[in-house]
């Protein structure tokens, strides 16, 4: 028996609707207070038919932090896909560092007490090390963590080390480090934060860039090493390198909206951070944007993806085609 955290966001959506291709069905995880409208917006991006699907699921109401219930749940699971993330890239952001953390190591805690067989951990390249001189990052990069790490960062690295310390104890893991994701999604959060900013006008972009990937293709690499033999190993996931300017302008293309033709220099993302900063202490609000936020926002890294693809020989979607998939169905569905 299969079941997936973070059942009801964009990663644990896809994943379901693919491995209910191969299952009849799937135990997934929400919290008391998810709604269920979101999935049912992920797969009819795939099917006309969508609570077909949907009732196929076996929901579990679950708060990762309570050990004894997460425990509990996982008595007759056999495969275990731990999807759930508080996402966040503010600096102080405790609730990200905490939760996530700790809801890891509850999950791998109890699958060594349950014998769970497989577990696949979705962390982040925000978890990867940072490269010296412009080299490429790639699985082999040590971590380092500075006073401009994010909070979500640190806590995706320290999970990662929850899952190696189950490996250690023999638990069959893989982790994988997805990019920027890309996909269909009810979300105001990640990526869909782009797609709404376009449609709402934005004009302006930033100098930065980073690794983008179709979430299909994130959702398809999980299964494949998850039912494979490669486990006790992480791979970088990203199909694409591609500068902030020009993802912005291939989601305004699909939308047949305006280019963003402003460039915010860094100095510039960061005045107005700071100006963001001063003012939410003053009115008692979570700032949109940080200084360490404006800072990485120039920031141009570049991922290689070389281990997963000569593992699988994985041709990934063109990051085109996923940014116009996106776009056309939103356009449908307004």
């Amino acid at each position: 028996m299969i079941l997936v955290t973070g059942a009801t966001g964009m990663v644990g959506a896809h994943l379901i609707w693919h491995l209910l291709q191969q299952q009849d069905r799937v135990t997934a995880v929400k919290r008391e207070s998810s709604q269920l409208e979101n999935i049912q917006y992920i797969f009819g991006f795939y099917t006309t038919d969508p609570d077909q699907y949907l009732k196929r699921i076996d929901w579990v109401i679950l708060d990762l932090g309570d050990f004894n219930g997460v425990k509990q749940t996982l008595a007759n699971i056999d495969t275990v896909y731990h999807c759930a993330a508080h996402v966040s890239l503010t600096i102080n952001d405790k609730q990200a560092f905490e939760s996530n953390i700790k809801s890891t190591k509850n999950l791998v805690d109890a699958c060594l007490i349950n014998g769970v067989r497989k577990f696949c951990f979705v962390s982040s390249i925000a978890a990867c090390g940072k490269s010296d001189n412009n080299q490429w990052v790639d699985e082999t990069i040590q971590w380092t963590d500075t006073q401009h790490t994010s909070e979500y960062a640190r806590s995706k690295y320290l999970s990662e080390l929850e899952v190696c310390n189950g490996m250690k104890q023999g638990l069959q893991a893989v982790i994988v480090n997805p990019g920027v994701i890309i996909g269909v999604s009810q979300s105001k959060s990640g990526s869909s934060q782009l797609f709404h900013a376009i449609k709402n006008g934005l004009k302006v972009y930033t100098n930065g860039g980073s690794g983008y990937v179709d979430v299909r293709d994130v959702v398809k690499i999980m299964i494949a090493l998850t039912q494979g033999t490669s486990t006790m190993e992480r791979y970088i996931i990203v199909a694409e390198n591609c500068s902030t300017k020009d993802a912005l302008s291939m989601i305004a293309d699909g939308f047949q909206l305006t280019r963003p033709y402003i460039c915010a220099g860094k100095y510039t993302m960061m005045a107005v951070a700071y100006v963001l900063q001063v003012a939410s202490k003053l009115f008692n609000f979570v700032p949109a944007m940080d200084i360490r936020m404006a800072r990485t926002s120039s920031n141009r890294t570049y991922y290689d993806a070389s281990k997963i693809k000569n593992l699988l020989h994985y041709e990934f979607i063109p990051l085109r085609t996923a940014i116009d998939d996106v776009c056309s169905y939103m356009t449908k569905t307004k």
